[in-house]
This record gives C-alpha cells, structure tokens and sequence, in this order.
C-alpha cells in the first residue's frame, strides 16, 4: 500500500519589517526570519509603551510646562538620567500631595518652584530636577519671578522660532514634540525604568462609559459624576458596579507632609545632589533632633518668616541665610530641659559659644574640631531627615 504524500503550495509573503519577499510553504508565516519578528514585535512594544505613557500625568505636566514657557527648549538636551531626575521629583510632589487628597480636603497643595524663573526678563527657567524645588504654594505663588542664584535657564536671545508653543496647541500634540526633541529611545528606557503608565483616571472613566447604562435610573447620576469626579470617586463607582464595598478614605494610610517636612526633605535633596554647602548645617539640625528627647516634633514648628528663610535658601541664597533659625532651635532645646530632654553630647557641643563672623557651617564645623573625638564623630552622624521618623539614641 503506497502512503499518501501531502503537498503544500508555496507562498511567498513580504516580511513586515524589512519588507523584503521570501518563499515559504507555511500557511501562517510573515517574517522571513526570526531576527525580523523579533524587532519587530519589539518595536510593537515600545511604541504601544510610549502611547500609553504620552497620557500619564506627568508627561501632561512636561506639555503644561512646555506651553507655561511657550517652548519645548525647556527639554533640549535632556539625557536619560535628567528625565529620570525629573520624573522622581515629579513623584515626590505627588507623593507629598496625597495624590489630590490635600486639595480634596481643601489644604494648599505643595507646587514644583522654579529656581531661575520660567519667566525671566531675560532667560526661561528649565522644567528640570536641579531648577526644581518642591514647595508650599503660598510660598511659591509670592516668590514670583526673583532669582536670587543657581538653578538652570536658557536666555531668551538662544530660543529658536521651530521648538515655540501656542496655548492653543493641543496637549497630545505638545507631548509628542516633547518625545520627539527628547528622543524616543531616551523616553522609552526613562518609561521602562520608571514604570510610567497611563492616566488612572482615564482608564477608570474608560471603564465606566462602557459599563454605566444611560437608560438605568441608578446610573444617571454616576454619569454626570464621572466626568469631573477624581480617581477615587471614579474608583468608588466602579467597585460599586463589581459589588463591591466602596474604599474608605485612606488618608490616615498616608504620610503626612506640612510645610517644614517638605522644605527640610528638599534641604536634604538638592543638598546631596547639587548644592553640597547646604548639608553641614542639615546636619547640624539632625545631630540636634538626634540628640533630643520624643518632643521633637514641637521643636520643628517653624513660622511663617523662618519657612521664608529656608524657602529662599533653597532657591539660591547663601546657606548663613538660616543661621538665625538653626540658633534659636538649640536655643528652644536647651531652654526647656525637661521637655526636650537634650542628652550630655548636645550639652557639649553648644557650652562654647558660636562665634558670630562665621557661617553656620564654619561655626558648627569648628565647635566640632574642638569638641572630644567622640562628640566629633556622633555629631556629625546623619540621620535620616523626615520628620516621620522616630530617631533612635545616639551611641554615647
């Protein structure tokens, strides 16, 4: 008995990604190779990556700035590590915000401060990571346009006419020259690493459009919600439709950020990353914090004029700009003894009077190299600076 032999008819297909013909009895293939299915499915990838990242919020502030400017010059030259920068900044606001739980509960929200201002006379600040501070929005809605140092501009006279922005630009189309003046391979590897995903809101109302009924009673007001409601609300109605038991509100679950945590986290920030005369004399407060009883807290409730002080610090002024402050701190400690419980190697570094002609830094630096070897060393031990941190004792 002979066997039955099966013939297939040849085909010959073009390859999608280097668009060459190549023969093939294979009733499913489209690649002539495996190399081209590979690249391509991977550029599939990043593209489909990048799509999704062009509506997250933050690249939605990258367009808002860049319209803010009326140019995406604000970018030029952007590496991967400044946008990386940028992104952890953005984040940190974010976080400080409660993700719109202040401003849900009608608190002022904490805003990115420019160093050297968007709107100079005769330079546009940068929207990146080292012209960046985070701030309380009072503080930086009065600052205006001054510019007291430092920080990262381009001036006005090298703006050229092709980056200009119109705010009557669309936002998707700011954002892709933003990716484009960037580079997609610079904003794909910055949206692998940083794992930047679309709007949860528009995800959410997505959702919802197509599960909320016009024509149920039940659903009407849902509908007229969820065009203004924020990711929570949207989040709640959702799991309303599941069956599921609305989320309570988790603020409790959150850091909490005043004013002072905030500006003494970017203290900490831009001091390791930028401006390294600004850490002895952090370090002078977080030797004082690690030195006093559970009350620190009460000691760190700073006014509205030493808020200033330190707001301004950060935005360019010399670090002797919060001398003042730091003094009457240790001054506060050691006035109520039994409040603040200040321990032996605290007592010792401040018995000897600051000489006045100094710098914080020099003045504090100095009572140091005359201090014991081992208040030396303790002293200028760093703790972490959030305020949220319960300080374990010094090992004297």
């Amino acid at each position: 008995m002979t066997a039955r032999t099966r013939t297939t008819t040849e085909r010959r297909p073009t390859c999608p990604q280097c668009k060459t013909r190549f023969r093939t009895r294979s009733k499913t293939a489209k690649f002539c190779n495996t190399s081209c299915r590979t690249t391509y499915h991977n550029i599939a990838h990043r593209v489909k990556q990048i799509t999704g990242a062009c509506t997250s919020p933050f690249f939605y502030e990258l367009a808002r700035q860049a319209v803010r400017a009326c140019t995406i010059q604000i970018y030029h030259h952007f590496d991967q590590q400044q946008l990386e920068d940028l992104y952890d900044v953005y984040a940190s606001c974010q976080k400080m915000n409660g993700y719109g739980l202040r401003k849900d509960y009608g608190e002022d929200p904490f805003e990115l401060s420019h160093i050297a201002p968007v709107r100079g006379k005769t330079s546009i600040g940068l929207f990146r990571a080292d012209n960046l501070v985070i701030a309380p929005m009072a503080l930086n809605r009065s600052h205006g346009t001054n510019h007291y140092s430092g920080g990262a501009s381009i001036s006005r006279a090298d703006l050229l006419p092709r980056f200009a922005v119109s705010k009557d630009d669309s936002v998707s189309e700011v954002v892709q020259r933003v990716i484009q003046l960037i580079g997609e391979d610079v904003v794909q590897a910055v949206v692998q690493s940083r794992k930047i995903k679309p709007s949860k809101r528009q995800a959410l109302y997505a959702w919802l459009v197509e599960h909320l009924d016009p024509a149920n009673p039940d659903h009407t007001e849902h509908l007229k919600t969820i065009e203004t409601g924020s990711p929570r609300i949207l989040a709640n109605i959702k799991r309303e439709l599941e069956g599921k038991v609305p989320v309570d509100d988790f603020r409790v679950w959150l850091d909490y950020h005043n004013d002072t945590s905030v500006l003494v986290s970017e203290w900490e920030r831009i001091g390791n990353s930028y401006r390294l005369e600004l850490l002895p004399a952090l370090e002078r407060i977080q030797f004082l914090l690690a030195n006093i009883g559970r009350a620190r807290f009460s000691l760190l409730d700073i006014d509205a004029i030493d808020l200033r002080l330190i707001f301004d610090m950060l935005h360019g002024r010399p670090v002797h700009t919060v001398t003042s402050i730091i003094d009457a701190l240790y001054a506060k400690a050691l006035a109520s003894p039994q409040l603040y419980r200040p321990t032996e190697a605290l007592l010792l570094v401040v018995d000897k009077p600051l000489q006045a002609p100094l710098s914080v830094t020099e003045s504090f630096l100095k009572d140091m190299n005359d201090s014991p070897s081992h208040v030396a060393l303790n002293a200028l031990y760093t703790v972490p600076v959030s305020l949220e941190h319960d300080f374990a004792p010094m090992p004297f």
